[in-house]
């Protein structure tokens, strides 16, 4: 029965994808739209309880969240006018995992889940940019079992943060620029929730960028009685970046 539950919880655990992108800031004044598809090579580790269950330790490596993906898109978009930036960053992901159960049941479940941020950045100088917004997430998971008298109860929770930060690049040289992103939530429905992450970019041309880097991502979520997530969620990120 706990480590029923505990797939339930691997599987959730890819709904941190989102927000790892970066773009490449050109340091000119204009307009631009940056798009950056992506992926975040993800483990994770922490604790979470659905209902009433008791609380479960989660250890999941990116291989094993990978291994039941159905569909998962993600896409940071940036719209630049002059020193301000605005972003999109959705990720839609869905999961299907299908089981045997003794004696002679089955296990069917489902997992979707949304990771939205939206926020705005201003360019205090060539390197820097004040940031902030809000990050978005619901994770719906259903089950069916036919292993009568077991009962997996499912999940509908969603969430809300306002985090602020900055964020930092630099060229490395004419080829190569670095990015750092960190941000905290200061209001919300999560007890804590900070974020971390560093790339190392490298140019093709004036409007193309290969995203090479590591995102740590830290996240407590407390719905008394209904869901806790308290995780810990890292791995390497690649993408890549057009600029029009």
């Amino acid at each position: 029965m706990r480590q029923l539950v505990r797939i339930i919880f691997i599987l959730a655990a890819l709904g941190g994808w989102s927000s790892a992108a970066v773009a490449q800031n050109s340091g000119d004044s204009g307009r631009e739209i940056v798009l950056t598809p992506y992926l975040w090579g993800t483990s994770i580790s922490g604790t979470s309880t659905i209902g009433n269950l008791p609380p479960l330790d989660i250890d999941a490596s990116f291989s094993d969240i990978l291994s039941n993906l159905n569909f998962a898109a993600s896409l940071h978009t940036e719209f630049r006018f002059d020193d301000w930036v605005f972003v999109i960053d959705p990720t839609y992901i869905s999961l299907e995992m299908n089981a045997e159960l003794p004696p002679g049941g089955t296990l069917d479940m489902e997992v979707d889940i949304w990771l939205v941020e939206l926020w705005a950045g201003y360019r205090l100088n060539d390197n820097w940019e004040a940031i902030g917004g809000l990050r978005y997430q619901d994770q719906d998971i259903s089950v069916n079992t036919t292993a009568l008298p077991i009962i997996i109860p499912g999940v509908s929770a969603d969430w809300t943060d306002w985090f602020v930060g900055a964020r930092f690049t630099t060229d490395l040289n004419n080829k190569w620029f670095m990015v750092w992103r960190g941000d905290v939530a200061v209001a919300g429905d999560s007890d804590t929730s900070w974020n971390t992450s560093i790339f190392f970019n490298r140019r093709f041309g004036e409007n193309k960028a290969l995203n090479l880097g590591y995102r740590y991502f830290v996240d407590d979520f407390d719905d008394t009685g209904v869901y806790h997530w308290d995780v810990t969620q890292d791995g390497p990120v690649l993408g890549f970046t057009w600029v029009f």
